[in-house]
């Protein structure tokens, strides 16, 4: 079961809100507010799931899932991508869930304006398929 949740963010608000949702239901959840500071703290904590928005300053979110995706310590971790980029542009749908979108790395794409069902659905959706 995934307890532990790195949220990276460079919105206070939204890191504020996703933080609260997540440990309201029992997660244990880190921040992080850039790409560079998400990477140091997925390698220190070892999270069992990482939240990243897409555009991020030093280093976007989809460019991080990669870096992410190819370190021995890192590749694992399922990864939910957020953003309000068009979903089909970055990861097309897969036709399973119109809530999100998947792309071929097994990465979840959702809108950041998503509910909290959605996030829900999206995180069991990721902790099935573990």
């Amino acid at each position: 079961m995934i307890t532990k949740v790195l949220i990276v963010d460079d919105e206070p608000d939204i890191v504020a809100v996703m933080k609260f949702t997540l440990e309201s239901k029992g997660f244990k959840v880190i921040t992080a507010y850039d790409g560079l500071e998400g990477l140091k703290k997925a390698k220190e904590e070892n999270p069992d799931l990482i939240i990243l928005d897409v555009l991020m300053p030093k280093v976007f979110g989809d460019d991080l899932a990669v870096k992410l995706k190819s370190e021995p310590d890192t590749y694992n971790i399922p990864i939910i991508l957020l953003t309000n980029l068009p979903l089909d542009f970055l990861a097309g749908k897969d036709g399973s869930n119109s809530s999100f979108s998947r792309d071929s790395r097994g990465n979840i794409y959702l809108p950041k304006t998503c509910s909290e069902e959605q996030l829900l659905a999206a995180i069991n959706s990721l902790i099935n398929n573990a």
